[in-house]
């Protein structure tokens, strides 16, 4: 602790941090990618997603190129960051989208010290920025075409625009904190729920109150952010979503892993062709007159009710598969290997989330802990029904170690420039 304080003490230490994280990830997605491409299963764009930035850059629609049929299957906010920045450097794939995940990583750990030294102090917001700088965790997907990396970087902005509406509430802060959830909407369907339950946790009468009108201001926000992509998937499909398709698949993927662990305990690889194997072999029967993307589209309907009549019919199954996905969201990866290394990053972060939780040190901020806790918890749960893989928990690890440090705050020794909410302007009411 003696050494964070001295760390803290270092002029723009934040910006240094940021400078260590851009320059760890540029060396891997730059230098060690590249020759580790082709094994480790290592798949740059497993998602397709470029394609779809392709498809918005050339064809200016969303599908993937270069097919002209549209897609709805994922969510555009990443694609269009994809196309952007092809455009913007005359298609230099994949490395535009490489430089700019290394960049946005660093801005990342600027945002996990800011939010941190408010939370708690300076010499903790070193340590939870400096922790996300060098976790391989987080470095790998920046060499990726993923989009974790985005979705770390926009779940730490919803955190930290929570942060920063408790501290002083107005309308463009609440404005702020609705166009990320928005923009979180559009990244992927999990956030959905967000849009609602985010201004319904920001009215518990808990620290500094958020008045109705403003707990309104980001609800409206975050739906006039989203509606006009759900319109656009409503014209599209006949289904007014975020994400129209690839829901089926997940749970019945889900159920699959669940089912198989045993034969492919903690591989991916394997049970990924475990459970297309038992896809195909489902008879599935569709109308002769449908095909493109409504025919995907009602496959992947199909695989949903498959996989939810299982679970209808198995309670038994339905208990086993939320408590192997408890523990399969925090450790599963591509192979054994690979899973052990995730689960030794993991799992201590975990349990230190759980000791920060029951520790009670956010007594004096509890209700700006109670939202966050909250968001990620649903997060977590969220996943737990359709498909758990440790790919997922990736979004989570700042914002947990945000609040994770705060265990620590007392064995600061006289921690400098110490801020507080309470100094902000953000004392309770």
């Amino acid at each position: 602790m003696k050494i964070l304080v001295k760390l803290a003490s270092t002029t723009n230490i934040h910006w240094l941090i940021a400078m260590t994280a851009t320059a760890a990830s540029l060396t891997f997605a730059f230098v060690l990618y590249p020759a580790m491409a082709g094994s480790y299963h290592m798949d740059l764009d497993p998602d397709w997603h470029g394609p779809l930035g392709y498809g918005i850059w050339k064809l200016h629609i969303f599908s993937y190129y270069p097919s002209v049929e549209p897609a709805s299957a994922r969510g555009p906010l990443y694609p269009a960051l994809i196309a952007g920045l092809l455009a913007l450097t005359n298609g230099w794939w994949p490395y535009s989208i490489q430089l700019a995940q290394c960049i946005i990583f660093g801005l990342l750990c600027v945002l996990v010290f800011w939010i941190t030294k408010t939370l708690w102090n300076k010499p903790l917001a070193v340590l939870a920025s400096g922790l996300c700088a060098v976790h391989p965790f987080l470095i790998w997907y920046t060499s990726r075409i993923w989009i974790e990396t985005m979705m770390m970087f926009l779940f730490t902005a919803l955190i930290g625009s929570i942060v920063f509406l408790k501290q002083r509430p107005t309308p463009w802060r609440a404005m702020l904190l609705g166009v990320i959830i928005g923009m979180s909407v559009l990244t992927k369907s999990v956030y959905g729920p967000f849009l609602l339950l985010t201004p319904l946790l920001l009215l518990v009468p808990l620290g500094r109150r958020i008045g109705p009108s403003l707990a309104l201001i980001v609800f409206l926000s975050g739906i006039i952010v989203a509606a006009p992509w759900v319109i656009r998937n409503g014209r599209v499909t006949g289904t007014f979503a975020p994400v129209v398709g690839g829901g089926g698949f997940a749970l019945h993927q889900g159920n699959d892993f669940v089912q198989d662990f045993s034969i492919a305990p903690f591989s991916i690889s394997k049970l990924f062709s475990l459970s297309i194997a038992r896809m195909r072999a489902e008879p599935v029967t569709l109308p002769s007159n449908i095909s493109g993307l409504e025919r995907k589209n009602k496959l992947d309907a199909a695989l949903g009710r498959s996989a939810m009549e299982k679970l209808k019919r198995s309670p038994g199954f339905l208990l086993k598969k939320i408590g192997y996905n408890a523990v399969l969201f925090w450790t599963l990866s591509e192979t054994p290997g690979k899973s052990l290394l995730i689960s030794i990053l993991q799992l201590p972060l975990v349990g230190l989330f759980v000791a920060f939780l029951f520790s009670r040190r956010y007594r004096s901020k509890g209700d700006i802990i109670l939202i966050c806790t909250t968001l990620i918890v649903c997060f977590y749960f969220a996943h737990l029904l359709t498909i758990a893989v440790a790919r997922y928990s990736v979004v989570l690890i700042p914002a947990m170690l945000i609040l994770a440090v705060g265990v620590f705050e007392a064995n600061v020794p006289d921690a400098p420039s110490r801020v507080s909410l309470e100094k902000s302007g953000s004392k309770s009411t």
